[in-house]
């Protein structure tokens, strides 16, 4: 199976056991099926959907082993080596995944190449994102109030607090708890707070940009009126337009 990569494309079998992303319950594939694969992972002990793999009277005594700390029972990873056909990795495609040994490698549809040749041949022109590059220079198109996001305090400590209490779950099932608690509380990870107005014909150089951790992401350029401040950038496309490129 070592031709399965991500972004190949993989023939799942009818009858292939077929795990959802999130919640639901696994079941067998109705049909043959060509998709293309978007991640490849492990299931070994050390993985939170081994479990998944398990028949019910397994998956307690995996539970209490793993909580306890203490070998895995041996007739559960005879069952899975068996199962897995000794490879203990799982592809995903969509919001579902299969075990690896499970599918086969193939090649891209008729209609997924074609697609690919024609957007390979539309050149589209670059977003104001990717113009945004360090040294650019922009100026308001018109009067705005901007706002940006900075780290809610609270969030890691309310966070932690909600994972000591379920220690007891399974990651995987421990994980879906916190974050739907912390829905469930209206706690985001970032609070949205004013940072002020602007007027039309103001002109911005972009000094820097971050990455990681901001604005979900997405590229923050940074330096407004000769100091240092970090703005979503989806706080500044509709306002802005670009004067000169480095």
């Amino acid at each position: 199976m070592s031709d399965v990569q991500v972004n190949g494309y993989i023939r799942v079998p009818k009858g292939t056991t077929v795990y959802p992303i999130g919640d639901g319950v696994e079941a067998p594939s109705t049909r043959d099926q060509v998709v293309k694969v978007t991640n490849v992972f492990d299931v070994d002990v050390k993985s939170d959907n081994f479990y998944l793999l398990l028949p019910d009277d397994m998956r307690l005594r995996y539970f209490e082993a793993s909580g306890g700390k203490r070998p895995i029972d041996q007739d559960i990873l005879e069952f899975t080596d068996g199962l897995t056909k000794g490879d203990y990795r799982a592809v995903e495609w969509s919001s579902k995944w299969a075990l690896i040994a499970d599918v086969q490698p193939t090649e891209a549809p008729a209609r997924a190449k074609t697609s690919k040749q024609t957007a390979k041949a539309e050149k589209k022109p670059l977003t104001k994102q990717q113009q945004m590059v360090v040294g650019s220079v922009w100026r308001f198109a018109q009067d705005a109030e901007l706002r940006y996001k900075v780290r809610n305090p609270a969030y890691a400590i309310l966070r932690d607090e909600i994972e000591n209490s379920l220690r007891q779950l399974p990651s995987h099932a421990r994980t879906q708890k916190i974050e739907l608690k912390l829905n469930e509380l209206g706690v985001m990870d970032h609070l949205d707070e004013a940072w002020g107005s602007v007027k039309a014909g103001e002109i911005f150089t972009v000094r820097s940009k971050l990455t990681f951790g901001f604005a979900g992401g997405q590229d923050v350029p940074m330096l407004f009126r000769g100091e240092k401040f970090t703005l979503p950038y989806t706080s500044l496309e509709p306002f802005i337009e670009l004067v000169t490129v480095p």
